[in-house]
């Protein structure tokens, strides 16, 4: 059978990576390309006439089968398969179920090796597709939201379960092969790229010098004098040979291996002005009477916005650099942050803090909405959308808290302001609204209670005039439901898991994802550590699983997209609630059982790794289908940004066909996932 010449090649410019190929290549395709009307009763014929050679489906609908019988990919108008088997020599094993009768193109073998060895984009795409196992598909540019709106942005297919990370998915990658080149060297070459944002360097690339470091029982003058003489602003100070026994990993191949210490402390100059000279302390001193203990560390592989959130999260300004082994490797500091070239989001959070009124406060959150707009456009790693905007929120909702503590004085009692949420999870969008609580130490008395009434008052409406909405919900701390002690909040989650009502396995969505931004880091250990005991009860967790799989991802018969809205927008999936929510749904469980206490999706995920409760493959599966879905709603949100459009919800006929076909694969992957949940746990309580 022979299709239409013309018709062939528009359906080409459409089916990627057919449109990486020039106008004279296509034609050429479409001139040889062979074509078979496939139903149930010749289906058999088709891989025993036709075979190895990629097939690619113009109409209908088909399962691909693995010889088991398994489901491997449910195939329809665009989807591509067969490319396995002429990548590897290896016979077709696999089984075609016929779902509607259709048409399938072929494309045969010779044809398929004269494209690979004339268009290098092309033969890229079916490796990339082969080697790795979600959707396949890391895009070259951001990816396109509407149909065929940059043509050419993606390259691969989907084949079998297999998909890949979009963009934000190979980011990690990207970062761990560059700190392992050398530091400076790499990030030098990258800040050349056009589009290039500096967070998204390692911190390896950045740390130019190799740590200065001194015992702890040096004194404070000899810790001094290092300083002034190495012209630093900070010292590490370590223990000799209290460090682990090293594994395998090499450092970061910033220096050469030190002897193993372990890191016990920083000195810096300003705990020289506020703990010693200020304080007249005589400099004779251990250094070890003085230093901050046991301070946050990031390692080189990490990214600078690793950096700058923990500097946020812990206001600080110094953080020393370590290897996987946690050997000291160098320090970064604030300034080196400042330092890199179009350092916006480090001198957005530094005016933040500065301010010295809320009045102030509210004019320099003005500008987060329009710089991250352009942030957004041009990071290749769409996590740290999320992460840079929860900072943001974190040092607002401090600078809240400083200003508060100025007019009424210091706090009553020990206390954390906990961020709930997307907050909580760090990944938080534009249009995301507050999700807080104030945590209380027991004891308090009235007066005490009514100053952190005022508290979460204060920075909850300062917050809302910065532009983090108040929440419809009122899940924050300017409620007293969510302002309890310690004992307040154990005896609320006790009852939740104890009696998971609808409504309380709704709340545990939200509160089981905390992060502390302020406060006393003792009592928000207690209050995790025992929370994460409570979330592990199989009664709780069976009936959060029974939950979690009545929500259906938006696909229907023969694998066609359903509409998730109402009314006139009937036709488009909120990919929030149907997508991103499944997954943090999904994930949470898991971790839940685990006894994790760290809220965000990715990090669990990490922490699950190489864990008996999630299998590796459903791991990266999950982990991948995320990062897709949140890009892409970022991109809709950045293209639909100040229209009256929905922020969540799109239109899947505006996507290209790429997308579509990515959409799908990361829908099938929750539902699968979710029929994991369902046999693990939904059978107890």
């Amino acid at each position: 059978m022979q299709p239409e010449f013309t018709e062939v090649q528009r359906f080409l410019l459409d089916c990627p990576p057919f449109d990486e190929l020039t106008g004279e290549q296509r034609q050429w395709v479409a001139q040889n390309i062979k074509a078979a009307y496939v139903n149930e009763h010749n289906v058999s014929d088709l891989f025993k006439q036709h075979s190895p050679a990629l097939y690619i489906v113009r109409s209908g609908g088909f399962d691909l089968l693995a010889p088991d019988g398994h489901l491997i990919e449910r195939l329809e108008s665009h989807d591509l398969f067969g490319f396995p088997s002429l990548l590897s020599g290896r016979p077709v094993v696999n089984k075609l179920h016929v779902i509607e009768d259709g048409i399938i193109y072929i494309v045969s073998a010779q044809m398929f090796d004269t494209l690979r060895q004339a268009v290098r984009a092309f033969e890229q795409y079916f490796i990339r597709a082969h080697g790795q196992r979600l959707l396949g598909e890391v895009a070259r540019q951001p990816m396109d939201v509407a149909r065929r709106s940059t043509p050419g942005s993606s390259a691969a297919a989907v084949n079998g379960s297999s998909a890949a990370a979009v963009n934000g998915g190979s980011a990690a990658a990207v970062n761990a092969d560059t700190a392992a080149t050398g530091g400076i060297t790499a990030g030098a070459s990258r800040r050349e790229t056009p589009g290039y944002e500096p967070l998204e360097l390692t911190v390896g690339e950045v740390v130019a010098r190799k740590p200065v470091t001194m015992p702890i029982t040096a004194t404070i003058r000899e810790a001094a004098e290092r300083m002034r003489d190495e012209k630093v602003s900070s010292i590490i100070l370590v223990e000799e040979g209290a460090a682990p026994a090293p594994d395998q990993g090499a450092d970061q191949g910033l220096h050469p291996s030190l002897a193993q210490v372990r890191i016990s402390g920083i000195l810096t100059d300003r705990d020289l002005r506020n703990r010693v000279v200020a304080q007249g302390l005589s400099y004779g001193l251990q250094v070890n009477a003085v230093m901050t203990q046991a301070p946050a560390t990031v390692q080189a592989r990490q990214t600078l916005m690793d950096a700058l959130a923990m500097m946020t999260q812990h206001d600080i300004h110094h953080l020393p650099v370590v290897d996987d082994n946690q050997q000291p490797l160098g320090m970064i500091t604030n300034t080196d942050l400042m330092r890199q070239q179009r350092s916006e989001p480090v001198m957005l959070i530094s005016a933040l803090n500065k301010a010295q009124s809320r009045e102030q406060l509210i004019t320099e959150a003005r500008q987060i909405p329009v710089y991250m707009q352009t942030f957004a456009a041009r990071v290749r790693d769409t996590t740290m959308v999320g992460r840079l905007l929860a900072s943001l929120t974190d040092s607002m909702t401090r600078k809240l808290i400083k200003l508060y503590e100025q007019e009424h004085g210091v706090a009553p009692g020990a206390y954390c302001w906990i961020a709930f949420g997307s907050q909580g999870r760090e990944d938080q969008v534009l249009s995301s609204d507050q999700d807080n609580g104030l945590l209380l130490g027991n004891g308090l008395n009235e007066q005490q209670l009514e100053w952190f009434k005022g508290l979460g008052e204060y920075v909850c409406s300062g917050l809302n005039e910065c532009g983090i909405p108040l929440c419809p919900g009122n899940i924050m701390a300017s409620n007293a439901d969510c302002r309890r002690t310690l004992d307040g909040w154990l005896e609320r989650f006790q009852n939740w898991t104890q009696n998971p009502t609808p409504k309380a396995l709704m709340y545990c969505q939200i509160f089981f994802d905390s992060r502390m931004v302020h406060g006393n880091k003792r009592l928000y250990q207690r209050y995790r550590d025992e929370v994460a005991q409570l979330g592990q009860k199989d009664f709780f967790l069976g009936n959060l699983a029974r939950l979690q799989v009545s929500v259906q991802v938006p696909l229907g018969l023969f694998n066609r997209f359903r509409g998730t809205e109402s009314g006139k927008d009937s036709d488009l999936i909120n990919i929030k609630r149907y997508g991103i929510a499944l997954i943090n749904d999904i994930v949470r469980i898991y971790s839940l059982q685990a006894g994790l206490t760290v809220p965000q999706t990715l990090q669990r995920l990490e922490q699950l790794r190489g864990s008996n409760l999630l299998n590796r493959k459903d791991n990266q599966s999950l982990a991948e289908a995320w990062q897709f879905l949140t890009q892409l709603r970022l991109q809709h949100q950045l293209a639909t940004w100040g229209t009256d459009k929905p922020q969540n919800a799109l239109d899947p006929d505006e996507l290209s066909t790429l997308t579509r076909r990515q959409l799908k694969t990361a829908f099938r992957i929750i539902k699968e996932c979710q029929q994991g949940v369902g046999l693990k746990f939904g059978r107890v309580g």
